[in-house]
């Protein structure tokens, strides 16, 4: 007699018999945070470089705060408009397949920089780079979704978050003693060396579009990902999305595009102009201001792995965004108004700090609110949004530097009201227990 188990009784006493194995956070979580490294450190070089006398000379940019604005703007201005193909492309031919196609872009647009011997060239090769950093967002999060329970994804956001913080943190150091030892010129060439000897090879060897195609995986991990999937998640927040139908009718999805995107107006206008703003206001050298640059974003990142182990056992998001958001106006606008240079270093940090606890709860939560399914391409659409609204940051604080004689308090300001109105959209996420 032939008796016919259940298909999944073995997968079931296999995952009863052995320890969960620990891919997602060998494989998965490594090769995302040097990914996410990487692509800061090539969207950042570049505010390193505007503060270089010799790279202002050799271009005829000193004291044209207008084109230089453009040269950190025009990335993000790529990265919003490419950013919804590549939400299509991930969706149609996988993450690690995209994730190697922007890797490769990326290598090529730093050799173009390096070679350039005009702005227009300069400027070409940063929009090239920036249609293909807009893959990070969509690949990342579905990486994620697909790869991590619910539960654990504050913590797995934490892994790869803090390396949109460690990359300008090792920017104000290696690029300033790269630039200092092998010019600006060649710190390009040696980034993009780095995009293809270090992340893609990671990327092509360790990492699987989802865990049951990777044979290290055994039942017991694949069990804890699947049980813990935000759609078979019985607690709020999760339950609240078994009755939306579309992702684009989501409410909740487009309050956190918009805190986002205003975000991306906060951290992006401020950290373009950083270190320009600690040589001109504060009167560092530019060694200093550079090495200052990794001080401020180290805080940062000790800043983010604390709020992700907290939110995941509170599971709790919304408030700590908000809280996070609201300070870091207090403390942009004390450091734009303090008396010393010492002062405005530490109100600097805290502004920071207080930042990444908003925008790292918001990535956080914004796998509480997507479904799996939808989460590559939805972020393709977030992520042409907040670049639309990040990127023009660091051209308008150029162009009211340009008019206000260099003076920062109005520039601090406007980026201050940004992250005020991210507070204001975590209200009613917070009512509803996000």
């Amino acid at each position: 007699m032939t008796v016919t188990l259940p298909q999944d009784f073995a997968r079931r006493d296999a995952a009863g018999l052995a320890a969960a194995t620990r891919v997602r956070w060998t494989y998965i979580a490594p090769t995302l945070l040097a990914y996410w490294i990487m692509s800061m450190f090539d969207k950042s070089n570049i505010s390193i470089v505007i503060a270089n006398p010799t790279f202002l000379n050799d271009m005829h940019l000193a004291g044209q705060t207008k084109m230089l604005g453009w040269l950190v703007g025009s990335l993000f201005i790529s990265y919003g408009i490419a950013a919804p193909v590549w939400g299509w492309v991930v969706t149609r031919y996988g993450p690690r397949n995209s994730t190697i196609a922007s890797l490769i872009i990326w290598g090529l647009t730093c050799f173009w920089a390096g070679v350039a011997q005009s702005y227009g060239m300069l400027l070409a090769s940063r929009i090239a780079l920036g249609a293909g950093e807009a893959a990070c967002y969509p690949i990342t999060l579905a990486l994620v979704a697909n790869w991590f329970a619910l539960r654990e994804r504050g913590k797995a956001t934490a892994y790869w978050w803090i390396g949109t913080m460690i990359g300008p943190m090792l920017v104000g150091l290696v690029v300033t003693s790269l630039i200092l030892i092998i010019g600006w010129r060649g710190q390009f060439f040696a980034l993009g060396i780095i995009a293809l000897i270090v992340p893609l090879p990671m990327m092509w060897f360790l990492v699987c579009d989802r865990p049951e195609q990777n044979p290290a995986v055994n039942a017991a991990e694949l069990d804890l990902i699947r049980s813990g999937a935000i759609e078979n998640n019985g607690d709020a927040p999760g339950r609240i999305l078994k009755d939306v139908k579309s992702v684009w009718r989501n409410y909740r999805f487009w309050l956190m595009t918009i805190a986002i995107s205003s975000n991306a107006i906060f951290f992006w206008g401020w950290s373009g102009w950083l270190p320009t703003y600690l040589r001109s206001a504060r009167h560092f050298t530019f060694t200093t201001s550079g090495y200052l640059t990794f001080v401020i974003y180290g805080f940062a990142v000790v800043t983010i792995l604390i709020i992700g182990r907290v939110s995941d056992r509170v599971f709790r998001r919304a408030p700590f965004a908000g809280i996070g958001w609201a300070s870091a106006a207090v403390f942009l606008v004390a450091a734009a108004l303090a008396p010393s240079a010492a002062w405005s270093v530490v109100l600097m940090i805290c502004a920071l700090c207080a930042q990444q606890v908003g925008i790292s709860c918001a990535e956080m939560l914004m796998h509480s609110v997507v479904g799996t399914a939808d989460m590559a391409k939805s972020q393709g659409v977030r992520a042409f949004v907040t670049q639309m609204f990040g990127a023009f940051s660091p051209v308008m604080i150029g162009y009211i530097l340009a008019l206000t004689g260099g003076a920062f308090i109005v520039p601090f300001a406007y980026l201050a009201l940004a992250v005020v109105i991210s507070a204001g959209c975590m209200v009613a996420l917070t009512r509803e227990g996000f």
